[in-house]
């Protein structure tokens, strides 16, 4: 197969150049995966509307060729089915799967995962830090997050963090059925990383990159799985802008 490369993905920046959408980080994990070429595009929210000509209400956004795919879940299927012949970010018998790996087992749990991780990890997250990222967004951005954000919520950016420390308590429990497994293997995957790591590690990265909060303890164990995540590709996730305390 002839390789079109590089891909092109549209990638949310904020000030100084800090990529920190979590949707934008799996489709990065996922085209580093792949092994497949790509450049990231740095995109402001008030830039999206004009990504690929018009008409995208958000990113990420990938330009394979002549191809346009929008949404995470689907340039992660998209990646799949177009180059079958690279490492499966699901597992379902491409080179590089976890050995034992049932074909089609990771895909299903990574759909499950995303929608349990949007309302047990993405959505207590934000009550934590959507303050943090008005802050760090660029200057143009600003009045859209804010217009933006306090019409969904009926509330202004500060009220919403107003109980940010019950949040946290709330939002690190919520990660229990994560500790559980990762006991008893190295990653949520099994013995080497697929995409059910890389939707985490990027809800993770989102705070990483835009808040100074302690997310994990000191003593969490999910700290061990989540350096050994920030190394992966080189160190992809691990040489961007850091603000939290901890790893």
């Amino acid at each position: 197969m002839t390789i079109k490369s590089p891909i092109k993905l549209y990638d949310l920046v904020g000030a100084d150049g800090r990529r920190f959408s979590s949707n934008c980080w799996r489709s990065q994990f996922a085209l580093a995966h792949k092994g497949l070429a790509y450049a990231t595009v740095p995109t402001k929210f008030t830039e999206i509307s004009a990504v690929c000509g018009g008409g995208h209400k958000t990113i990420p956004v990938i330009e394979d060729g002549a191809t346009q795919v929008c949404d995470s879940w689907a340039i992660a299927n998209y990646l799949e089915e177009t180059y079958p012949d690279r490492p499966s970010v699901f597992g379902d018998g491409a080179s590089g799967d976890v050995p034992g790996d049932a074909p089609g087992g990771a895909r299903g749990f990574s759909l499950f995962l995303q929608h349990w991780g949007m309302r047990n990890i993405s959505f207590p997250l934000l009550h934590i830090i959507i303050k943090n990222i008005y802050d760090r967004l660029d200057e143009a951005d600003q009045p859209y997050f804010r217009e933006t954000r306090e019409k969904r919520f009926g509330k202004t950016l500060e009220e919403l963090v107003e109980n940010r420390d019950e949040t946290m308590v709330q939002f690190r429990d919520n990660l229990n059925p994560l500790r559980t497994v990762l006991a008893d293997q190295r990653y949520l995957s099994g013995a080497a990383p697929l995409y059910p790591d890389y939707i985490v590690t990027a809800a993770l990265l989102w705070v990483r990159i835009m808040s100074p909060v302690q997310l994990l303890a000191d003593d969490d164990p999910l700290n061990d799985w989540f350096n050994r995540m920030l190394d992966q590709f080189d160190g992809l996730a691990r040489n961007t802008p850091k603000e939290w305390v901890g790893v």
